[in-house]
């Protein structure tokens, strides 16, 4: 993965970022539904917020300005004290003002990579419903978007932004404040387990020692998972079958396969779980990592047989021509085939 340059001397932003992102926008072609919640949402990640009329701020300053001659007074001694403080040292004034357009420049470059970002990845579902987030989101989002320089992190806020326009309230400001603070390495860590993950919202069987139960406890320490230490399990019910000749069946949801379970009846089961938080739920929603085999296989081995006759999986989304291929199957009695 490479990544995107930041700002310096020999690169600045995109000129004129607003009517390159419209113009990215129309030229995927996205629905008028799309079109207008998202370039609503990332004309105001570009432009850092609706403009406030200027005669409007002034009379709300001039209003507190005025309330009392004691404040008219402290201001205007404050006032002259800043401008001779200003004319005997110029340098530090323009050191200031290095700094803050550095800050700037950094900042808007940054929120138009998340905002290129968030386009691509709308282009993966052009027809999807869309909306505007809520302005309060879309500031704190904005506050926290424009801190990441790095790709991946700009990647992180672009699935995020693009994940809220589809579908409102998908990720909480609790979440946005835990990406800000993402550390990468926890990061990398989820997204590891994330293929054990079932259902999005739990994982079974949790090891309870050694280098595999060292990193439940970190995930637990940083508020993504919980129930590392204890005793939490999850209890589920095959479904009666539709057809006399089925046998009960119970679909266990991995991120690209489904694991199905047959029973010779409907029979409760609890699994040793631990659970997903809030926050963990809402960026396994965004974790991008290829699905694996080897937890459902894992998955498999560990479930408990009682009253089981078959365990199999199966691709998502299914097709025709993929059937299931079989993980478990109730031994044979002896002496018969």
């Amino acid at each position: 993965m490479t990544t995107a340059p930041g700002p310096s001397e020999e690169t600045s932003p995109p000129a004129d970022a607003l009517n390159m992102i419209k113009g990215a926008i129309a030229e995927i072609n996205l629905p008028k539904l799309i079109a207008g919640p998202a370039g609503e949402a990332i004309s105001r990640l570009i432009a850092g917020g609706a403009d406030v009329p200027a005669a409007w701020l002034e009379q709300k300053a001039k209003s507190i300005r005025n309330k009392t001659e004691a404040q008219n007074l402290v201001s205007k001694t404050l006032a002259g004290a800043a401008a001779e403080f200003v004319k005997n040292d110029p340098e530090l004034v323009q050191r200031a003002a290095d700094v803050f357009l550095a800050r700037e420049i950094r900042h808007q470059y940054n929120r138009e990579a998340v905002a290129i970002k968030t386009i691509e990845h709308l282009k993966e579902t052009p027809n999807s419903e869309a909306n505007t987030p809520e302005d309060d989101w879309l500031n704190v989002f904005a506050r926290h978007a424009q801190e990441a320089s790095s790709d991946r992190l700009q990647d992180i806020w672009a699935r995020v932004l693009a994940g809220q326009i589809r579908k409102p309230q998908c990720f909480s400001l609790q979440t946005l404040r835990f990406i800000s603070e993402l550390d990468m390495h926890i990061a990398a860590m989820f997204e590891k387990w994330s293929n054990w993950v079932i259902s999005s919202d739990y994982i079974a069987f949790p090891a309870k020692g050694g280098a595999d139960f060292t990193e439940l406890l970190q995930l637990e320490d940083f508020g993504l998972i919980t129930g590392a230490t204890g005793q939490l399990s999850k209890t589920f019910e095959a479904q009666s079958p539709t057809l006399p000749e089925e046998k009960p069946l119970w679909g266990f949801e991995f991120r690209d396969h489904i694991c199905l379970v047959r029973f010779t009846s409907p029979t409760p089961v609890s699994l040793p779980s631990v659970l997903l938080t809030r926050v963990g739920r809402e960026l396994y929603s965004i974790s991008k990592t290829q699905g694996s085999i080897e937890p459902i296989k894992r998955f498999a081995e560990q479930f408990p047989k009682h009253n089981v006759v078959g365990i199999q999986y199966i691709h998502k989304p299914a097709t025709q021509d993929a059937g299931a291929i079989d993980l478990w199957t109730l031994p044979s009695p002896t002496g018969q085939q």
